[in-house]
């Protein structure tokens, strides 16, 4: 079994994610897309097991497609509640330290009343180059709810 895989129960293994592994996952994903292996909002089965392939050729892991889908959509899931955290607001600055959103008190207190799901980002944020992957992996295919008011 693989070092990244945990045990779950008889048939089911929990793929285990760390930055490195996610990071190249986002990469190959970015990759497959600029080729058009996402023909509209999502990959098709070809395209997952592209993705698939070489995630285990650069890895070495062998993750399924439910497992690669899975992590794809908790990536999803996690832009998109950043997205609308952030909002339109353009003046906010990263701390590099803290490690997210450069805010006030007051901005995160009225910010987090909107987006309830985004509390997780007061201590650990979306850093701006890894933000700029999931932009492209996500882009135009996800609605923020930015756009309704």
């Amino acid at each position: 079994m693989s070092t990244s895989a945990v045990e779950v129960s008889d048939e089911k293994v929990k793929a285990m994610w760390d930055k490195r592994l996610t990071e190249i996952f986002c990469d190959i994903c970015i990759k497959k897309i600029l080729k058009g292996n996402r023909p509209g909002t999502h990959f098709k089965k070809d395209g997952w097991l592209k993705i698939m392939t070489t995630f285990e050729k650069e890895t070495g892991k062998g993750f399924s497609q439910r497992q690669l889908k899975n992590r794809w959509d908790a990536l999803k899931k996690e832009w998109k509640a950043w997205k609308k955290l952030k909002g339109e607001d353009t003046s906010l600055g990263w701390n590099p330290i803290k490690r997210t959103v450069d805010a006030s008190d007051d901005w995160w207190e009225s910010r987090l009343q909107v987006v309830h799901e985004a509390k997780k980002f007061r201590t650990s944020g979306i850093d701006p180059e890894f933000e700029a992957k999931l932009d492209q992996m996500f882009m135009g295919i996800v609605a923020t709810g930015d756009e309704c008011s």
